[in-house]
C-alpha cells in the first residue's frame, strides 16, 4: 500500500518540530524551505519549554542533545514599585522542573532532520497541492508553518481575526555576567515586562516588552542601565546585540481549509510575558499527531478525513483562552494611578496561596483543559 504524505512548509521552530515529530508515523514527511541545509542558522532568541511539553519532544531527540536544555525548579516574579523591586511570588518544585530553557540556534539545530531547497510559490487548497513554478505535488495533508508576515498566510486565512495591538516591541538580547543566576526570572516594570532566562549560571537571555515610543531612544543605553539596577551595580554585564521585533495579540479564526491547516505564528500569536507561545504550538503539534496516529490505527486515510475539523475543535478554544488570559495579565500590570493601589493590595499576600501557585503551574505545565482533569 503506497504511502500517506504530509508537507510541511517551514523552517523555524513549529515547522522544524511538527516535521520531526509527525516523521516518527507510517507515513512520508516532505519538509520544505527556501533555505539550504548549510545555510547559517541565526536566531539569537531563547524558548523555554514546560515538561510535559519536553517529555513530549524528549521521545524524539538524542540523548545528547537533551544535555543543552537548561533545567529550572524555581520561577521568581517581582513588581517595581518606587524604585523598588519586590519580590510577590515564588513558584518552586523539590522534585520536578518547571521548565527547560534553550537557545532557539541550538533547538533549531536539534530539529533540523531533512530539506528539501525550493520555495512555495502557491498552495492549492482545493486539490490538496503545492506548486513550485509550474510543477505541482499532491499531498494528503499540508501543514502551513510559515509565520504571521507570509503572502500565503493572508491569502489563506483572509481578513476575519481577533486582534489587540498595544503598540509595543519586544527587546531581546543574551547577556553575559560575573554572578551566579540558575533560575528565571519575571519582573514588571514601570516600562513593561522583562523575563530572565539563563541557559547557564553565567548566561542568560532577556525578553523585555515596551512601548515602541522607545524605539526612538539608545536601546543599549536603556537595557544596560535597567539591568544594572535589577542585578546590582557591581554586577558586571556584557550585552550582546539587541534585536527588537513587533508585540501584537491575533488571532485568526480561519486557519484551515479542506487537507490543509496552518499551524504555529500564522494561525495565533499571544504576547511573550507568559512564555507561552511555543508551548501552545508544542500541544497543537501533540494533538496533531494522537488524532493521525489514531486515524491510522483504524486503517483510516489522513486525506479528507475528520482529522482536521477534530483538532481545530480541541485546540482553538485553549488557544484563544490562553491568548486572552496572556493579554489580560500584560494589562493588569501596566501601571496607572487608578488600578495601582488595587493591584498592590492583591499582590502583597498572593504569595500565600499555595493552590493558585499550584494552579497556575499546571495550566502553565498542560493547557488549560488537560491541567483541569
Amino acid at each position: 500500500m503506497k504511502k500517506q504524505k504530509i508537507c510541511v512548509i517551514g523552517d523555524g521552530l513549529s515547522g522544524l518540530t511538527a516535521a520531526l515529530v509527525l516523521s516518527n508515523l507510517d507515513i512520508d514527511v516532505d519538509f520544505i524551505t527556501k533555505n539550504k541545509q548549510e545555510k547559517k542558522i541565526n536566531d539569537p532568541r531563547i524558548t523555554a519549554i514546560s515538561p510535559t511539553n519536553f517529555k513530549f519532544l524528549n521521545k524524539y531527540l538524542d540523548k545528547k542533545d537533551t544535555k543543552l536544555f537548561w533545567p529550572c525548579k524555581k520561577i521568581n516574579l517581582f513588581y517595581e514599585k518606587i524604585n523598588q523591586f519586590y519580590n510577590f511570588i515564588n513558584f518552586s518544585e523539590d522534585q520536578k522542573n518547571l521548565l527547560y530553557i534553550i537557545k532557539n540556534n541550538d533547538l533549531k539545530k536539534v530539529l533540523l532532520k531533512k530539506i528539501i531547497s525550493n520555495e512555495v510559490k502557491k498552495v492549492d487548497t482545493k486539490n490538496s497541492c503545492i506548486l513550485f513554478g509550474k510543477k505541482s505535488y499532491a499531498y494528503d495533508l499540508i501543514l502551513l508553518c510559515v509565520g504571521r508576515s507570509s503572502k500565503i498566510i493572508s491569502e489563506f486565512v483572509g481578513k476575519r481575526f481577533i486582534q489587540k495591538d498595544d503598540k509595543e516591541i519586544a527587546l531581546t538580547s543574551m547577556v553575559c555576567h560575573n554572578i551566579n543566576i540558575s533560575d528565571p526570572r519575571q519582573y514588571f516594570l514601570k516600562e513593561g515586562p522583562l523575563a530572565i532566562l539563563p541557559i547557564n549560571e553565567k548566561n542568560f537571555s532577556f525578553v523585555w516588552s515596551v512601548s515602541n515610543k522607545l524605539k526612538n531612544r539608545n536601546i543599549n543605553d536603556l537595557v544596560y542601565n535597567k539591568l544594572k539596577k535589577i542585578l546590582g551595580n557591581k554586577t558586571n554585564i556584557n550585552i550582546n546585540k539587541i534585536i527588537t521585533y513587533p508585540i501584537s495579540f491575533k488571532f485568526n479564526s480561519i486557519f484551515s481549509k479542506n487537507n490543509s491547516l496552518v499551524l504555529g505564528d500564522g494561525s495565533y500569536n499571544v504576547h511573550p510575558v507568559a512564555g507561552q507561545g511555543f508551548n501552545l504550538i508544542i500541544r497543537d503539534i501533540m494533538k496533531l499527531f494522537q488524532f493521525i496516529e489514531y486515524n491510522q490505527s483504524l486503517g483510516l486515510p489522513i486525506k479528507d478525513s475528520e482529522i482536521i475539523k477534530k483538532f481545530v475543535s480541541s485546540r482553538k478554544p485553549e488557544n484563544l483562552l490562553f491568548g486572552l488570559g496572556i493579554n489580560l495579565t500584560n494589562s493588569f500590570f501596566k501601571q496607572n494611578k487608578i488600578t495601582s493601589p488595587i493591584k498592590d493590595f492583591i499582590l502583597s499576600d498572593i504569595n500565600k496561596f499555595n493552590f493558585l501557585k499550584e494552579m497556575s503551574i499546571k495550566i502553565s505545565d498542560k493547557g488549560i483543559f488537560q491541567s483541569l482533569k
